[in-house]
């Protein structure tokens, strides 16, 4: 039987685990970044040791990539006629690595995701929109050196007006692919929660209730049980969404909200089947909620509208009068050019506005980069801290 002194010791040992563990949440680079560049290491090696173990344990389905790779790269260099179709799927395969990957930066990450719709695919709908109304034509190519280039306007050929389906249509695949890969984004968090229920079952719900971060002997505070509708908002929304199973999952999903990691750890936790989550959230964010931001910038952007919103802002914001309309017409001579050497040579000097987009994409890379190393070095120091804590747990459970 442990003595009373010994447990008080464990008590004391326990409790200072759980401070360095609510520490170790504030752990970054700008607050302690000695300590972070210390533990990033060891986060990349176990990183590369899980996959390293996955790829183990699946070792025929590794074998069939390879071999699938290996003879794709014999075919797309050898030479033949083939190379036609190689180079109209390859085309078409970095489009679609292109749009899912920036999907799935989007919304990996609990929230710490890269805002690809505002920084890659809104600006490509919006470009497409300007060149479409500018040329009155989609008959122009979004890759290659004659991207985004007008095209001739042949003697005697009948001018079609280019309706606002046209524009949808041609941006209609990528605003597809990107949601698909922020539905990719979301499952993460769903298999996580999902692997601990089914490890841990019940015993993680006791765990869950009984456990308190407030060291023995301190009260909590009255302020501290109040909650404000916002917090109560956040815990029960994402648990209500998964109790209505497809409806409230695709409801949740085609709205934009900052809750949805939330609702896919509730959905992982319940044992809500993959199929149900996946196939709710897919729908929602590529057929729903990626075509309302596509017909909205659509909408904004079109060549009637446009003028309408530029005066506005410049009536609302007299600092900008006169200043965006010649930016407007430089991009829209941009449209005209007719070779590449013309756009070369327009191209040479980059406007102002570009040279401060380019500045705001660099700066949010750099935010999401920093933010992945800040969470991955405070999520590995709590799983320390959270393993010692339960091996004490357990230690002083087997002394009495």
């Amino acid at each position: 039987m442990m003595s009373p002194k010994k447990a008080r010791n464990y008590d004391v040992l326990i409790a200072e685990a759980q401070q360095r563990k609510r520490a170790h949440k504030k752990v970054g680079l700008l607050t302690h970044p000695l300590v972070t560049l210390r533990v990033f290491p060891y986060v990349l090696r176990s990183a590369c040791r899980s996959i390293f173990n996955y790829l183990h344990l699946h070792r025929l389905a590794v074998f069939i990539t390879l071999a699938f790779m290996a003879l794709a790269t014999v075919l797309y260099f050898l030479p033949g006629a083939h190379q036609y179709h190689v180079d109209i799927i390859e085309e078409f395969a970095l489009f679609c690595i292109w749009w899912v990957g920036l999907g799935v930066l989007s919304s990996v990450g609990l929230g710490t995701g890269l805002h690809t719709f505002v920084l890659y695919l809104g600006p490509h709908i919006a470009k497409v929109t300007l060149t479409a109304t500018e040329c009155n034509s989609t008959n122009f190519p979004l890759t290659g050196p004659e991207s985004f280039v007008c095209p001739p306007i042949l003697p005697g050929a009948l001018l079609h007006h280019v309706t606002y389906w046209d524009i949808l249509r041609k941006v209609q695949l990528a605003a597809f692919l990107w949601g698909a890969g922020t539905a990719l984004g979301e499952l993460p968090p769903y298999f996580v929660a999902r692997a601990a229920r089914l490890a841990y079952g019940e015993e993680e719900d006791e765990n869950s209730d009984s456990e308190d971060d407030t060291p023995p002997g301190v009260k909590k505070s009255k302020k501290a049980k109040k909650t404000g509708f916002i917090a109560r908002a956040k815990e029960a929304l994402p648990a209500i969404v998964s109790r209505l199973g497809f409806p409230g999952i695709l409801l949740f999903a085609s709205i934009p909200n900052p809750l949805f990691d939330l609702a896919g750890i509730m959905c992982g936790h319940l044992l809500v089947p993959f199929a149900t989550f996946f196939l709710a959230t897919l729908i929602g964010k590529a057929v729903i909620k990626a075509h309302i931001q596509t017909m909205f910038v659509i909408m904004v952007f079109h060549k009637e509208h446009l003028a309408a919103l530029v005066s506005m802002i410049e009536r609302y914001i007299p600092f900008l009068e006169g200043k965006i309309q010649p930016v407007l017409d430089k991009e829209r001579a941009r449209l005209h050019r007719s070779s590449v050497g013309e756009q070369a040579a327009t191209s040479s000097s980059k406007s102002p506005l570009a040279l401060v987009w380019d500045i705001v994409l660099v700066s949010m890379i750099l935010y999401f980069v920093i933010s992945i190393i800040n969470s991955s070095v405070q999520q590995h120091l709590v799983a320390e801290e959270e393993a010692l804590i339960a091996r004490l747990q357990e230690e002083k459970k087997k002394g009495k």
